[in-house]
């Protein structure tokens, strides 16, 4: 193996640019505390409107879906630790408001993105709610 040198690479166009910095490198979730807890709230809302209206005769499925929300939330937190990033802080909700975030296809406002991240777990308790209303007695 020989070594080329810099100039002479550069000569023949074998050099490659370095690739443009993707806009979500960040993987530490950093949205503010509040939204997090709006998801976790509507998600437990679920499972016990659930619970409630079929008198906890699934007892044994609403631990499992328990154990999943639980991960839902623990491994994410996990990701920058693997990823060798310093953990950085949430964001606060003066800056979210402010300077929205940064997502994968560009900036996001935080109304926008408080929408993006609550919608499923809205629907999902609307979900719960519709059939616990058609499960119930007439």
């Amino acid at each position: 193996m020989r070594h080329i040198d810099q100039a002479r690479l550069a000569a023949s166009d074998q050099i490659a640019e370095a690739p443009t910095a993707r806009s979500c490198n960040d993987q530490s979730f950093g949205l503010p505390t509040g939204i997090y807890i709006a998801m976790a709230v509507m998600f437990v809302g679920f499972v016990t409107v659930l619970a409630v209206a079929f008198n906890g005769e699934m007892a044994v499925s609403y631990g499992v879906i328990f154990a999943f929300l639980a991960m839902f939330f623990g491994v994410p937190s996990l990701f920058p630790r693997l990823a060798g990033q310093d953990r950085t802080r949430a964001l606060e909700w003066r800056e979210f408001v402010e300077h929205g975030i940064d997502t994968a296809t560009g900036r996001t406002s935080a109304g926008s993105a408080t929408v993006l991240v609550l919608i499923l777990p809205f629907l999902i308790l609307c979900f719960a709610i519709a059939v616990a209303t058609i499960a119930a007695p007439a």
